[in-house]
């Protein structure tokens, strides 16, 4: 059983690297994939070139040597589905059992996203919320299930909402400290990037 954890990752931070490690534990996922996408359709428009969020999440697995990188999305030229990317992973591993790995306020906003309605037949779901995040979506195809040691039973159609306790981290908190943007967001302006993103990326963003 494997996983891919989508995203614009602009930029990549310890949020999405601890969580995605700890949901592999969780979920005892013999990979996980970061896929980042290139254009997201449901954000407006990224503050990193593709180029640069490549770069820093080729930096990053180098620090969480047990996540992957699947490219396939970035490497589009045109806007990213998440349904294309299903058919394409489906198709070339057919014998795995596939699971998607989205944020709450993903799932939340999945009735908007290209031909959900049949995600269920290529993938398990799996949510990861936030502290105090809400389910308000129903579960679009998928059957709940409360035991993560269900989903290598069946090859696709199960949410699962995890257990693990997540780090509470933003993209747009970082920018907002790149860029001492005035927001209301959980990190002052001038908070030390040091525990939000690894010291690699920190450097390259300095260069930048």
């Amino acid at each position: 059983m494997i996983g891919f954890f989508g995203g614009s990752f602009d930029p990549v931070h310890f949020g999405h690297l601890k969580n995605a490690q700890q949901i592999k534990s969780e979920l005892n996922l013999s990979e996980l994939f970061l896929m980042p996408c290139r254009e997201p359709v449901h954000k407006s428009k990224l503050t990193f070139l593709t180029e640069q969020r490549l770069q820093m999440l080729q930096m990053a697995i180098q620090d969480f040597p047990e996540l992957s990188l699947d490219t396939r999305e970035i490497n589009r030229k045109s806007e990213s589905y998440s349904v294309d990317s299903l058919k394409e992973i489906v198709l070339e591993l057919p014998e795995e059992v596939i699971c998607l790995i989205i944020g709450m306020d993903s799932f939340n906003q999945l009735s908007s996203w290209r031909d959900y309605q049949k995600f269920h037949q290529y993938c398990h779901l799996i949510v990861l919320a936030r502290p105090g995040e809400i389910n308000e979506q129903n579960y679009a195809g998928f059957t709940l299930t409360q035991n993560s040691k269900d989903l290598p039973s069946k090859s696709a159609g199960l949410v699962y909402f995890a257990k693990t306790e997540l780090h509470d981290i933003c993209s747009s908190d970082i920018r907002g400290i790149l860029f001492e943007a005035s927001q209301e967001g959980k990190i002052h302006p001038q908070q030390s990037l040091d525990e939000l993103i690894p010291k690699r990326i920190i450097n390259y963003l300095q260069k930048l």
